[in-house]
C-alpha cells in the first residue's frame, strides 16, 4: 500500500467513526470521480446531478457498514452504478405513465448533455473532442464500461478498482473493456468521417434518412459502409489510440451549484446521522435524494399501483360464466385457480414435425397487478382475451378480437395489446394472413397496426410481443413471394405508429424465436436458424451473419433440432432478463458431438447431434448483445449448462421465467419410445422445475411440479411466478391428430 493509499484509508476509518472533517474530505475528494462516472454513464440524460447527489448521500449513510476501508473507491463506484440503474428504471416507469410516445422520444436539452459538456469544458485537441462526441454512438450497455475505463485511462482508477466496481474479475473486465473499445473505435471513425471536409458520396448515401441524432443503430449501419470504403477507412488509420488521448486528461469540473448542494454532507455531525436531518440544509433535490435512500433494492418489475378496479369489458360473445373456485394448494408453494371459458379452446397443436404440443396461450400482468389471458377459440377465427383480477380470477367478460392466432400479449392498466394475424390487406401469392398489432383500451379497440407489407405475409406468427413502457416490439415469422420463411421484427409506438429500428427479413426461423424488451432499442432477440444450424443472438442485426453471436450449435436443418423454443404456435418464454442487464436463455437441445464451419455456406456450420433426444440447456448473456461465455466448437464448452444429460428421457416444452431475484426453468419429461428426424415419441411422465441464479447456476435440485405449463411465465409484483395451462395429461405418443378441446384454463402460481 502506498503512502497516499494509507492516508485515504485513514480518512475513511475516521469518517466511518463520525469525524466531520473526514466526512467532508471524502465527499470533496471523491465528488469529481463520481460526477465524471455518472455523467458518462448517463450520457444524454438531464439528471446527472440528481444521481450524483443520491450516490453521495447513500455513501455517507452506509459508510459505517464498509468493512474494508482500503476498498472505499470501488465500493463508492458500485453505489454509483446501482444509482444509475435505479434512475434508468424509475424514469422509464414514470414516462410510461405520464407522457405519450412522441414526447418521450424527444432528446434532452443539449445544455444538459454531459458529452456535450465534455466537449465544451475540456481543453482538448480535435481528436479528443471527437472521442467525446463518439460516445454518443455507443450502445447504452457499453456506457458503464466506457465510464469506468475512461477514468482508468485518465489515471484516476486502477484496473483492479475498475474490475471490482463492475463486480468482475480483472480478466473478465478486460474482455468487456476490449469489446467496448472496438465499438468506440468504430464510433470515432464515424465522427471523423462525418467531419471530413470532403465527405465521400457513399457515406452521404448511407446517411439517407438519418435524423442527425447519434445512436447505436446508425453506428451499426454506417459501420458496414466503413468496412467497404477505402476513403472513410483511411480516417481510422490517422486516429491516435484512445488511451493515449485520455492519459492524464483532467476530470470535468463539478458545477458550482452541485458542489454547494453536496457540501452539506460534510457538515453532518456523524456518518451515522439519520439522513432525514440533512433535508433542512439542502435543496429540494436533496429532499428527493434522501427519500430515495430509504427505498430498498426493488425487483425490476414495477409494484402494483393503488388504482380503482378496472371496469368490466364488454364482450362480443355470450356473457362469461360465474367466477370459478378459489385457489387451492397443489404441491409445495404452488397454488392454482381455474378459469371457465365461454367457448371451447383447442389447446394442442401439431408443431413443425407434426408432434403435438401446447398451443400458445399468452398471459401478461399489468403494472397495477391485474392480468390478461389470451387464447384462440376452437373455431380458429377469434381470439378471446380474458380479464383477471389481482387474485388471478376472472374479473369480467372476454374481449373477443377477430384473429387467427394469439401470439403475444402486453397487459396495461386500462387494457391490452395483442399480436395476431388476419386476412392480409396487401394480398399475397399464397393467400396467407398478415400480422397485426391491436391495442384495446377499456374494452374497445383503440387502434390496429398492420405489421407486414406487400412483400411478406405470415401463415403462422409463432412470435412474441414485448413492451418497454414506450415502444412495442413484435417478432414473428414471415414468408416471401418465393415461399421461403424468415422472420420480421417491427416496432410500434404507444399510438401504433411505426418506429424505426427493426428489420423486414432476418433469420430463417422455422424452429423458434425469442424476444425481450430493453429500455432502449433494439430489444434483445434470439433465433433458432433451421439452415445455419444454430441459435443466434441477433439483437439489432436480423439475419445471422458475422456480428451475430452464435449461442449454440444445433442440428436444425429440416427441423432436426425439434423446435428448441416450443415450435409452431408454441409459447416462447425462453429468454428472461435480470435487473442488471443479464439474461438467461433456456431451450430443448440435442447438443452436439462435432461442429465445424460449412465451407459451402457463409456463417453456417455442419453439426452432428450428441443425442437423439433433447435435454434442457441454459446459457447466460452478459447483456443484450453478448454471451457471457463465447461459444467454441469444443462440445465441452462452458458456454452452455445442461440441466439434464440423459439419452433415455426426452425433455421438451422448456420455458424460463423470473422468480424473485432468480430464474425458474420448467420442462416436460417423456419416456422415450422412439426417435427419428430430430423428434421423439413417448409417454409423458411429469413436468419438472428448477431454480437457477441469475448466472445460470442451479440453486437446488429439480422437482416434479404436479402441474403442467402451457403458456407464458409471467412474474408477479411480489416475486412469484404465474403461468396458464390446461389440466389434462399431455399426449406425446401421437402426431397429426386433431387437437382436443377444453372449456377451462388453470393459472398456476409458484411463490418466490
Amino acid at each position: 500500500m502506498t503512502i497516499t493509499d494509507q492516508i485515504q484509508t485513514d480518512v475513511v476509518v475516521a469518517a466511518r467513526s463520525g469525524d466531520r472533517r473526514a466526512i467532508s474530505a471524502l465527499v470533496t475528494d471523491h465528488l469529481p470521480l463520481v460526477y465524471n462516472f455518472v455523467g458518462r454513464m448517463l450520457g444524454r440524460h438531464p439528471d446527472v446531478d440528481d444521481v450524483v447527489q443520491e450516490t453521495m448521500l447513500r455513501a455517507v449513510r452506509d459508510l459505517p457498514a464498509l468493512r474494508e476501508p482500503s476498498r472505499f473507491r470501488p465500493w463508492l463506484m458500485a453505489i454509483a452504478r446501482h444509482q444509475v440503474t435505479e434512475r434508468h428504471r424509475t424514469r422509464t416507469t414514470a414516462m410510461s405513465h405520464t407522457a405519450p410516445f412522441d414526447e418521450e422520444s424527444q432528446e434532452p436539452d443539449p445544455a444538459t448533455d454531459f458529452a456535450g459538456a465534455t466537449v465544451l469544458r475540456m481543453d482538448m485537441s480535435t481528436q479528443r473532442r471527437q472521442t467525446a462526441a463518439a460516445t454518443l454512438w455507443l450502445d447504452d450497455d457499453h456506457r458503464e464500461t466506457l465510464a469506468l475505463w475512461w477514468l482508468e485511462a485518465a489515471g484516476v482508477l486502477t484496473r483492479a478498482e475498475v474490475a471490482e466496481s463492475m463486480g468482475l474479475s480483472a480478466a473478465h473486465a478486460g474482455v468487456r473493456i476490449q469489446r467496448m473499445r472496438e465499438q468506440l473505435d468504430v464510433a470515432r471513425t464515424i465522427v471523423a468521417a462525418l467531419a471530413a471536409p470532403d465527405r465521400c458520396p457513399g457515406m452521404t448515401a448511407a446517411l439517407a434518412g438519418w435524423d442527425d441524432v447519434p445512436g447505436a443503430l446508425w453506428r451499426k449501419r454506417l459501420a458496414r459502409h466503413l468496412r467497404e470504403c477505402d476513403v472513410c477507412g483511411a480516417a481510422a488509420k490517422s486516429l491516435v489510440p484512445t488511451e493515449r488521448l485520455l492519459a492524464g486528461a483532467a476530470l470535468i469540473a463539478v458545477p458550482v451549484d452541485l458542489k454547494s448542494r453536496i457540501a452539506v454532507l460534510g457538515e453532518a455531525p456523524s456518518a451515522g446521522l439519520p439522513v432525514g436531518k440533512l433535508v433542512a440544509a439542502g435543496s429540494a433535490v436533496v429532499t428527493l435524494a434522501v427519500t430515495l435512500l430509504f427505498v430498498i433494492d426493488r425487483d425490476p418489475e414495477p409494484p402494483p399501483a393503488v388504482v380503482a378496479a378496472p371496469p368490466s369489458r364488454v364482450a362480443t360473445a355470450a356473457p362469461s360464466p360465474t367466477p370459478t373456485p378459489s385457489p387451492s394448494a397443489t404441491e409445495g408453494a404452488i397454488t392454482t385457480t381455474t378459469i371457465t371459458l365461454p367457448v371451447p379452446f383447442a389447446y394442442r397443436i401439431p408443431g413443425y414435425s407434426g408432434k403435438q404440443h401446447s398451443r400458445r396461450t399468452p398471459f401478461a400482468v399489468a403494472p397495477n397487478g391485474t392480468a390478461w389471458l389470451a387464447w384462440l377459440a376452437a373455431d380458429g377465427t377469434n381470439v378471446h382475451v380474458t380479464p383477471l383480477g389481482k387474485d388471478l380470477r376472472r374479473s369480467g367478460d372476454d374481449v373477443v378480437v377477430p384473429g387467427r392466432e394469439a401470439s403475444g400479449l402486453v397487459a396495461h392498466d386500462d387494457g391490452f395489446a395483442l399480436l395476431t394475424r388476419r386476412a392480409d390487406p396487401n394480398g399475397n401469392t399464397f393467400g396467407d394472413s398478415g400480422a397485426y398489432l391491436i391495442r384495446y383500451r377499456d374494452g374497445k379497440q383503440a387502434w390496429a397496426s398492420v405489421l407486414t407489407d406487400a412483400a411478406t405475409s405470415t401463415p403462422m406468427l409463432v412470435g412474441d410481443l414485448a413492451w418497454n413502457g414506450t415502444v412495442y416490439g413484435a417478432y414473428f415469422a414471415v414468408r416471401d413471394e418465393s415461399g421461403h420463411f424468415g422472420d420480421q421484427l417491427a416496432y410500434r409506438s404507444a399510438s401504433g405508429g411505426a418506429v424505426s429500428g427493426g428489420w423486414t427479413w432476418g433469420c430463417s426461423h422455422n424452429t423458434g424465436i425469442a424476444l425481450a424488451a430493453e429500455k432502449r432499442l433494439p430489444f434483445a432477440s434470439v433465433c433458432a436458424n433451421d439452415w445455419k444450424d444454430g441459435l443466434f443472438l441477433n439483437t439489432g442485426i436480423g439475419f445471422p451473419r458475422p456480428g451475430a453471436a452464435r449461442l449454440d450449435h444445433e442440428e436444425c436443418v429440416a427441423g432436426y433440432c425439434g423446435e428448441p423454443f416450443g415450435g409452431d404456435g408454441g409459447s416462447y418464454s425462453n429468454l428472461v432478463r435480470f435487473s442488471d442487464g443479464r439474461y438467461l436463455l433456456a431451450w430443448q437441445s440435442r447438443g452436439w458431438s462435432r461442429s465445424s464451419p460449412d465451407p459451402a455456406d457463409d456463417f453456417g456450420y455442419l453439426v452432428t447431434a450428441r443425442w437423439k433426444n433433447h435435454n434442457v440447456a441454459v446459457t447466460s448473456l452478459k447483456d443484450k448483445d453478448s454471451p457471457a461465455t463465447p461459444l467454441t466448437t469444443d462440445p465441452s464448452t462452458r458456454a452452455i449448462r445442461y440441466l439434464t444429460s440423459t439419452a433415455e428421457i426426452d425433455h421438451v416444452n422448456v420455458r424460463i421465467g423470473r422468480l424473485g431475484e432468480d430464474a425458474f426453468v420448467v420442462w416436460d419429461q417423456v419416456a422415450v419410445s422412439g426417435c427419428g428426424a430430430g423428434v421423439c415419441d413417448g409417454r409423458y411422465t411429469g413436468t419438472y422445475g428448477r431454480v437457477l441464479t441469475a448466472a445460470g447456476v442451479p440453486a437446488g435440485g429439480a422437482r416434479k411440479l404436479g402441474v403442467q405449463v402451457g403458456g407464458d411465465l409471467a412474474p408477479l409484483a411480489d416475486g412469484s411466478l404465474a403461468w396458464p395451462f390446461v389440466d389434462k395429461t399431455p399426449d406425446y405418443r401421437s402426431r397429426g391428430k386433431a387437437s382436443p378441446t377444453t372449456k377451462t384454463i388453470t393459472i398456476a402460481v409458484i411463490r418466490g
